[in-house]
């Protein structure tokens, strides 16, 4: 899959740094030429450096070749600008960072619709956490109501029976369970160890259930 991230600040980098590992193609462009410097020498990936909002540098750097952009520059109204230039070009898919959730609407009316907003992502991630100190990891997906619940297994109750006997709250699904270094694909009459890791989707208004049991 071809990428291409505008921005290279923390973020920026870190997503590239992500999208390599899992085997992408990664261009970026960033407007700092230090940062422009820094990262050629850090990643092994395209580095332009300029303003992502000119067409211009945006066909140089093959935007209409690449499966996905994500603008993820400091700038909301750079990010916006960038995303809508993919759509025209006719990226299939469009992610936008936005610090000010008061451009969320305006994107989404303007049909660009994956939208993050990172710090109403982490003060909800953190209210999750401190709400249910019993689950690993609680994350809502972006853009619905189901959440990924993550928990380890320790009750006796719970230790050696199968998944589809664990009495889950209605509207939840075991998707995998990790047992030490491996993972299974969470067959209903897969039998849960001592210490097993479940994933489990599972729509809002069961998490407290869920939680509780």
């Amino acid at each position: 899959m071809k990428v291409l991230i505008s921005g290279g600040g923390d973020v920026g980098r870190a997503t590239a740094e992500t999208m390599i590992n899992i085997g992408y193609d990664v261009t970026l462009i960033e407007e700092d030429r230090d940062t422009c410097e820094g990262l050629s020498s850090e990643l092994d990936i395209m580095v332009i450096c300029g303003d992502a909002t000119r067409p211009d540098l945006l066909e140089k750097a093959g935007i209409d070749k690449v499966d996905m952009v994500i603008a993820l520059s400091g700038d909301d109204k750079i990010n916006i600008i960038t995303a809508l230039a993919a759509k025209e070009y006719g990226v299939k898919r469009v992610i936008v960072k936005l610090d000010d959730p008061a451009f969320n609407i305006i994107c989404r009316k303007l049909g660009v619709e994956e939208v993050v907003n990172p710090k109403i992502a982490t003060a909800k991630h953190i209210a999750a956490m401190a709400k249910r100190p019993h689950a690993i990891e609680v994350s809502t997906l972006v853009g619905g109501t189901i959440s990924v619940f993550t928990a380890v297994i320790h009750k006796d109750e719970h230790i050696g029976k199968r998944i589809d006997s664990l009495g889950l709250p209605e509207g939840t699904l075991v998707a995998v369970v990790q047992r030490g270094d491996e993972f299974f694909i969470a067959e209903d009459n897969l039998k849960i160890m001592d210490g097993d890791h479940l994933t489990i989707l599972c729509e809002e208004k069961t998490l407290d259930a869920l939680n509780d049991l």
